[in-house]
């Protein structure tokens, strides 16, 4: 199955995940915590999915924000909803390895990116497409996989509605299946790829980007005495990162 045609079949499922927990109060808070003040700032979000992060942008205060994904589902609920309550947000159905920005931006965000780059040339491939997006001085900022978390904690992430499974010991380009289970108790599969941390951080130096480093994921200060997030954070599934061009 095509990776567009894999989230197609996901896409309504992929966007009620995102009140689960850990989105909420982990990923929308690292990234947000690393993108700082957006206001008045032109935004690229690459790999924008039904446009969550997208809309929160432009909500944040940014001046214009572009969502590219390769899922024409996945823009088509974007699309929809910017329907249903107007914000100015941008949609274009376009695979990012193709992707020919018409002007750069002052920030590219990139969620779960990377975790899509079914090959070492890809992921380098993604790297030259951020780094052209950019104006000079321009910030990438995202989140995906964490390589480094052992897949043998994926039994502690159950709570959170996540399941990870793949190959042990996992070698560059192998796949990660990813179950994500929604409050309602609805599954759904996709598959991510795993590369060394290394790897990524060669792929975004080579395209020219400088200061690149990865930014661990931290809990939203309104549930840091909870202890629901101890096996969270223990062997964090996920792993922020960001760079300067």
């Amino acid at each position: 199955m095509s990776r567009s045609a894999e989230y197609d079949a996901i896409a309504e499922a992929y966007q009620d995940s995102k009140r689960l927990p850990f989105r909420e109060y982990v990923e929308r808070y690292t990234l947000f915590e690393m993108l700082g003040d957006v206001r008045g700032k032109e935004v690229l979000d690459v790999a924008c999915g039904e446009g969550f992060y997208t809309r929160l942008i432009k909500q944040a205060g940014a001046a214009e924000v572009t969502g590219v994904d390769i899922s024409a589902a996945m823009i088509q609920l974007a699309e929809k909803e910017e329907r249903r309550h107007p914000l100015g947000c941008r949609y274009l159905h376009r695979d990012v390895a193709q992707f020919e920005p018409s002007r750069p931006v002052d920030v590219v965000v990139a969620m779960y990116l990377l975790s899509y780059a079914g090959s070492r040339a890809m992921l380098y491939r993604f790297g030259q497409v951020c780094y052209a997006a950019l104006r000079p001085g321009g910030r990438l900022v995202g989140i995906k996989d964490n390589s480094q978390s052992p897949l043998v904690s994926s039994a502690s992430l159950a709570k959170y509605g996540i399941e990870r499974t793949s190959a042990a010991p996992s070698a560059e380009g192998d796949a990660v299946q990813y179950t994500l289970a929604n409050e309602d108790g609805q599954t759904f599969s996709f598959t991510n790829f795993f590369f060394k941390p290394e790897t990524c951080e060669d792929a975004f130096r080579t395209a020219g980007f400088r200061e690149f480093e990865w930014v661990p994921v931290a809990v939203h200060p309104s549930q840091r005495t909870d202890p629901f997030w101890d096996d969270f954070l223990k062997d964090p599934p996920l792993i922020a990162f960001s760079a300067l061009k």
